[in-house]
């Protein structure tokens, strides 16, 4: 049985970054130098592999990244962040901060109790749209406010048609329709 591989291509300054869904692969379908696990390793794991390619394509750095402490995630253009040498990226209810230029994981963080969709900078600091939480964090992980709805913060419409950030206010809508403002300050109106 062939697997489908989903993956994003990055480009960024010299190098290509390729995040790669290996999620329902039993065996990877990429071999990889390093392998990170935060939580409990199983079958029910999301696993990003990650590649950094040169210029001539050939990769210099990769690592798998496997998180067993929440529910399933696939990757988007709203998983991840580059900001100054350092990739920050949603992985099932976890966001990780990785040195670029190590391949190495610098900190991580339990940002939502089920999963963190999408992280979006806002400010010096960074906004989770989780599906129970909307959180705000710094550049080193420290939870700055985390607010919840009446319900989810997922539509039935997914996905994620739900969320955005205007003028350093958020706008977001919970399962049950109900819309919220939400400050850079975490004020909600």
């Amino acid at each position: 049985m062939k697997v489908e591989i989903r993956k994003m291509n990055i480009q960024y300054k010299d190098y290509l970054i390729e995040i790669i869904d290996e999620t329902d692969s039993q065996d990877n379908i990429h071999n990889y130098d390093k392998r990170f696990v935060i939580g409990k390793d199983s079958n029910n794991c999301t696993k990003y592999g990650i590649r950094i390619k040169n210029s001539k394509d050939v990769t210099i750095r990769n690592c798998l990244l496997v998180c067993g402490t929440g529910a399933g995630t696939s990757i988007r253009k709203e998983t991840y962040i580059i900001d100054e040498e350092t990739i920050f990226i949603c992985i099932s209810n976890v966001v990780v901060s990785m040195s670029l230029v190590e391949l190495e994981i610098n900190w991580f963080k339990e940002v939502d109790f089920a999963t963190a969709f999408g992280i979006y900078k806002m400010n010096e600091d960074f906004i989770i749209h989780g599906e129970l939480y909307i959180t705000r964090i710094n550049k080193k992980g420290e939870i700055i406010w985390q607010k919840s709805g009446s319900d989810i913060f997922v539509l039935p419409n997914f996905p994620f048609e739900n969320f955005y950030i205007k003028d350093n206010i958020i706008f977001v809508q919970s399962w049950d329709e109900r819309n919220y403002r939400i400050s850079y300050n975490g004020e909600i109106t």
